[in-house]
């Protein structure tokens, strides 16, 4: 199984990023392989609430059902697969850090396709790279330059 990590300062309030993170239909802003995210349900964020994430990965389209696993706004949350493509656990934790916040997310897991399990060697140290490039970007849509420390991996 995979796993990895990068983190991220961005000048807002950690309150604003984890709210702009935590919804999941805000995916596709920040992340170019992400096609559509949708909530399956209504009402507030909670532990349980679940959406679907359609996304392409090495030309490979497949969709997943991930629900929240942990829920502490303003601080932490954490998803988890239940359908789809791969298995996926994603922990993501804001922490005040100078005039803004730091943004850490963390991620361990594997596809369920087989030629994406096969590439797994090579597609780890991309989706590790684009780790990097999404929380960038995530601090630019969110009105900052952003400074993407290096991965760390687990």
């Amino acid at each position: 199984m995979a796993k990895g990590s990068a983190s991220v300062h961005i000048e807002r309030p950690g309150d604003e990023v984890f709210a702009y993170v935590a919804e999941a239909e805000h995916n596709p802003a920040w992340h170019p392989y992400v096609l559509e995210t949708a909530w399956l349900d209504d009402g507030p964020m909670r532990v349980g609430r679940r959406a679907r994430q359609t996304s392409r990965i090495l030309g490979i389209r497949y969709s997943i059902v991930a629900e929240i696993l942990v829920w502490e706004p303003p601080r932490h949350v954490v998803w988890g697969t239940v359908a789809g493509g791969a298995t996926v656990r994603t922990d993501c934790r804001v922490a005040a850090e100078g005039d803004g916040c730091r943004l850490t997310m963390a991620a361990e897991g594997e596809f369920a396709q087989p030629l994406l399990r096969l590439l797994s060697p090579i597609s780890v140290r991309v989706l590790r790279r684009q780790a990097r490039q999404d929380l960038r970007r995530l601090a630019g849509v969110l009105g900052g330059p952003g400074d993407a420390g290096p991965p760390v991996d687990a």
